[in-house]
């Protein structure tokens, strides 16, 4: 996709701040354009139509979702010695980035997706294919684990999987609402990564800790 630089990024920013606070059928053009500081002409001279908007925060979603997460290298490295709290912690995504623009962008196109879920059939799409990229990285994190003798060859790793990821979208829908919300910041949150942390930790064979 191309650069978000000057005009552009003030229209997608407003787009994007308005869609995921009204929701995106009470979003028009117009006031995208009073919301940006813009005439309406310019916002269409960027975008074709409020649905272009929309796809080209989807496509911003997808080039960008995976860099705040750990790499399989970095989680294998944890799987070998770390805690069961600290490999599970290590799943969960970090938006925080040098670039708050970008940082923003983030949290609110996750509420985006969340809020158009079961109506937008590129929602669904974007989220079943993070969904399944997270789930492969959790078993293939873990299956190091087994490989290593660290964990336990007859736990099942498919069904963690979908729980410890289940549970972070679970965790999404209300955290990502807010702008200002920084990992672990919610008492539930914590609850949730402790209870996961406890399933992981009955299946070490024995702990290096």
């Amino acid at each position: 996709m191309d650069d978000l630089v000057k005009t552009k990024e003030v229209i997608f920013d407003a787009f994007v701040e308005m869609t995921s606070t009204i929701g995106y059928e009470n979003v028009t053009m117009r006031n995208i354009a009073m919301q940006a500081g813009i005439n309406a002409a310019t916002v269409y001279h960027h975008f074709d139509t409020k649905a272009s908007m929309l796809e080209y925060a989807y496509n911003y979603y997808d080039q960008y979702q995976f860099m705040n997460r750990n790499s399989l290298e970095r989680m294998k490295e944890l799987v070998e010695t770390a805690s069961a709290e600290e490999i599970t912690t290590g799943f969960m995504y970090n938006h925080v980035s040098e670039n708050q623009k970008h940082y923003i962008r983030m949290i609110l196109i996750t509420k985006i997706i969340y809020m158009r879920l079961f109506q937008d059939p590129l929602a669904n799409a974007m989220f079943s294919k993070i969904n399944n990229n997270n789930i492969r990285h959790v078993s293939d994190t873990l299956q190091h684990g087994k490989e290593i003798g660290r964990i336990d060859p007859d736990f099942d790793i498919l069904t963690f999987a979908d729980v410890l990821i289940g549970a972070m979208h679970i965790m999404g829908i209300e955290a990502f609402a807010d702008v200002s919300y920084e990992v672990q910041q919610l008492d539930k949150e914590v609850n949730i990564l402790l209870m996961i942390s406890r399933i992981l930790n009955s299946a070490f064979i024995s702990d290096a800790r």
